[in-house]
């Protein structure tokens, strides 16, 4: 809880100084630096790619973590260069088959995940032209885990990282109030948590995750 409540406090300092740097090019240097804004909702598809090398454990492609996140996102824009803080509610859902569980043939109980996760990701990007070109961290805080398994079905919340990072990097376009991305994501989830809560020993699958996103600005630039 003081881990999160730390994370806040760093982002939303971060959030008020960034607004505070805008608003003072804005004012003071209109003749050198050109800022434009952009902020409104936005909702992303999840297509993820998860793959591990082992005989005691199936990922099938039905069974990669898939979701959706929606939100709202600020975009300010200094010249060519751009800062676009998110703030995203996200759904994820995965299954993982574990074969001769426990050193029984024949026996491959399934396990089904779902976790709601808040996304805090920021990016850092420059305009070339029309295309759009940016990268960045991104802090994963869970909200509530589920899990069932053997006929079971558990609130594991507790039993996983509060947060995580990931990475991101990504290329879009504009079109009017429209905004279209394309990211590449990378970095630990929770289904590298949830196979070693379970079979007792660290596995870490290689997993990556594309994600294309719509936006619409409400505000004019």
């Amino acid at each position: 809880m003081q881990l999160r409540i730390r994370a806040w406090t760093v982002i939303k300092k971060g959030l008020i100084a960034l607004f505070w740097i805008a608003a003072c090019h804005h004012c003071l240097a209109q003749d050198i630096y050109e800022v434009t804004y952009k902020a409104g909702p936005i909702i992303k598809v999840i297509n993820p790619t998860s793959n591990i090398e082992s005989e005691d454990i199936r990922i099938t492609e039905e069974g990669n973590e898939i979701g959706y996140q929606m939100g709202g996102f600020l975009r300010v824009r200094i010249n060519n260069v751009y800062f676009q803080p998110e703030l995203l509610f996200s759904t994820i859902q995965s299954r993982i088959d574990f074969l001769n569980f426990q050193g029984v043939a024949g026996f491959d109980p399934t396990a089904d995940f779902e976790f709601t996760t808040l996304e805090i990701p920021m990016a850092i990007g420059v305009n070339i032209g029309s295309l759009r070109l940016d990268g960045g961290p991104g802090l994963s805080i869970l909200l509530k885990g589920s899990e069932i398994f053997l006929n079971e079905d558990r609130n594991v919340t507790k039993n996983y990282n509060n947060m995580s990072l990931l990475w991101r990097l990504g290329a879009g376009i504009d079109i009017h109030k429209i905004s279209l991305d394309f990211k590449y994501e990378f970095g630990l989830s929770k289904t590298a948590e949830s196979l070693e809560r379970i079979i007792g020993r660290e596995m870490l699958p290689k997993q990556s995750q594309l994600v294309f996103s719509v936006a619409y600005s409400l505000v004019k630039d």
